[in-house]
Formats: C-alpha cells, structure tokens, sequence
C-alpha cells in the first residue's frame, strides 16, 4: 500500500482522508497503521493518526489484511462475513478499495 502511495501522489486529492488500520493478531492488536490521504503527497506509516482524527477505522485480522492486500480476499465481502470491522464514516472505505484493487495487480 506505501508503494501505491508513493508513486501516486494525487491520491491525496482524489481521497482527501485519513485511514488507521488495527492489525489483529488473536483477537488482540498487534500493530497500528496510519494512510494519510488528506495531506499532501499522501503516507503510510507505522502507529496511531496524529493531529486530525481518522475519518474511517479498519479492524481487521493479519491472515485476512494479507488476503486482502494480494487480491485474494475482497474487502466488500470481508466487511459483509465480519472478517472486516469498519468504524467511523464506512462511506470514505469505498474510496479506499481502489487502492487494493490496483496494489492486488502488483
């Protein structure tokens, strides 16, 4: 995903928000990452969102984020069987799927 990020940098104009992904790992979570699309050029790094609040959080197991993450999993059907937890605006995780789609070409 820090690859997609990096060479795309009109990410951050197209998706203008903040993400955290809580990465599971039995039932507790095992790290913390940040996707920043609200400011210029867009990152990704390690730990909770600083400054502005996340506009959307995704709790999520590690087995089904690399499923996710290698096209092998599909977030909308992740979400619907409960193996992705969505919280704040669920709207703002659309705009996130295409960055999957494209990373899962890789």
């Amino acid at each position: 995903m820090e690859t997609r990020v990096k060479s795309n940098p009109a990410l951050a104009d197209q998706i203008n928000a903040i993400f955290e992904w809580h990465i599971q790992k039995d039932g507790k979570t095992a790290a913390v990452w940040t996707v920043d699309l609200k400011s210029k050029p867009g990152s990704v790094r390690q730990g909770a969102a600083q400054g502005d609040k996340p506009g959307c959080t995704f709790i999520v197991d590690d087995d089904d984020c690399v499923l996710m993450a290698t096209g092998k999993l599909n977030p909308q059907q992740a979400f619907m069987k409960g193996k992705l937890k969505i919280k704040g605006n669920i709207m703002l995780s659309q705009k996130l799927a295409g960055l999957f789609q494209q990373q899962a070409k890789l």
